[in-house]
C-alpha cells in the first residue's frame, strides 16, 4: 500500500459522507477502528461508528470538503476539512491511519 492508496480510501470515506451513504462510509473503516474528536468519548468499532453517524448522515444539509492534505509515510493522511451544516462551516484537522485498505484510526480537531 502507498500513501496515494491511503488518500484514495480517505477520499472514498468523504465521498460516502457527502452522498449520505452510511454503509459506504462505515465500510471504509476497519472492524476495530477508533475515531476520536467527534463526540464525548472515542468511537470504537464499526457499530459505534455506524450508530454515531446514522443521524448525521441522514441530515441533508451536511457536507465535507478537503481543502488541503498531507501524506506521511505510506499510511498517514492529514486533511484540513470544511464540514458544512446548513451553510455554517467548521474547520477541522483530521488525521487518518490507513492500513490494509481500511481506516484504522481517525482523529478530528475542530477549530
Amino acid at each position: 500500500m502507498t500513501a496515494l492508496d491511503a488518500l484514495r480510501i480517505v477520499t472514498e470515506q468523504v465521498d460516502a459522507f457527502n452522498a449520505h451513504d452510511l454503509d459506504g462510509f462505515v465500510a471504509t473503516y476497519a472492524e476495530d477502528a477508533i475515531v476520536t474528536g467527534v463526540g464525548e468519548a472515542a468511537l470504537t468499532g464499526r457499530e459505534e461508528i455506524r450508530t454515531f453517524y446514522a443521524d448525521r448522515l441522514a441530515y441533508p444539509g451536511l457536507h465535507c470538503t478537503i481543502d488541503a492534505h498531507a501524506l506521511f509515510g505510506d499510511r498517514w493522511v492529514v486533511a484540513r476539512e470544511q464540514v458544512v451544516r446548513d451553510g455554517v462551516a467548521t474547520e477541522t484537522i483530521a488525521t487518518f491511519d490507513v492500513r490494509d485498505g481500511l481506516i484504522r484510526r481517525a482523529s478530528m480537531v475542530k477549530a
